[in-house]
């Protein structure tokens, strides 16, 4: 008789970034490929980032936009697809869209006539 275990969590989240000019781009890299279902916690962790990284408080800068609104986003998905991702002037997570492209600057150039 084998016994077996089954996990039903999700995965923890697996993803790089980094910012290239304009541009801000996630790379899952997790293996189910679920990161487009866990955009908003991802966007939280690189809007917190980017908090750190540019000294921006919520606290006191509340009136102005969060350093993350200022970037256009690319999502890379696990299967290569290039997406944009908005997200609101208080840098949280509104939705995606996909641009249907692997081509990373094709992805680029469209991804900034998203508003």
């Amino acid at each position: 008789m084998k016994a077996m275990l089954l996990s039903v969590r999700p995965s923890p989240i697996q993803f790089d970034w980094g910012t290239d000019n304009l541009v801000l781009w996630i790379d899952d890299l997790s293996i189910a490929g679920t990161l487009l279902d866990q955009m908003r916690e991802v966007i939280s962790r690189v809007g917190f980032a980017i908090e750190l990284e540019t000294g921006w408080d919520h606290r006191t800068d509340e009136a102005m936009y969060h350093p993350l609104y200022g970037y256009r986003i690319l999502l890379r998905d696990a299967n290569g697809l290039w997406h944009g991702v908005r997200v609101t002037p208080s840098g949280e997570f509104v939705d995606t869209l996909p641009l249907e492209e692997i081509n990373y600057e094709i992805a680029y150039d469209k991804v900034m006539w998203i508003d």
